[in-house]
């Protein structure tokens, strides 16, 4: 992602109001595995089907969690950091 785009991105959302804030942090929170997920996999180069191979996941699987439409839970995210050579962890907000 280019600087200009994030500064872009820094400029519209210092102009939302406190509802609209709170309508963005509940997308990112809702989101925010499935992009973390897609955007690891698209660096590491790794096909949903490759990671599906390394894991046991079900390619179809990996696309809803990817897509937002699944929550996985924390045993299928820790099969996932390992397919990807990650590592799960918290991170403050």
């Amino acid at each position: 992602m280019s600087a200009k785009f994030k500064d872009y991105v820094k400029e519209v959302e210092a102009t939302l109001s406190d509802e609209e804030r709170a309508t963005l942090d509940a997308f990112r929170d809702h989101y925010g595995i499935a992009n973390q997920l897609l955007q690891l996999r698209q660096e590491r180069k790794i096909s949903q089907v490759e990671l599906s191979r390394r894991t046991g996941i079900a390619q179809g699987e990996i696309s809803k969690i990817e897509r937002g439409v699944m929550h996985p839970r924390s045993t299928t995210i820790e099969k996932l950091a390992r397919g990807l050579n990650a590592r799960v962890e918290f991170v403050a907000t």
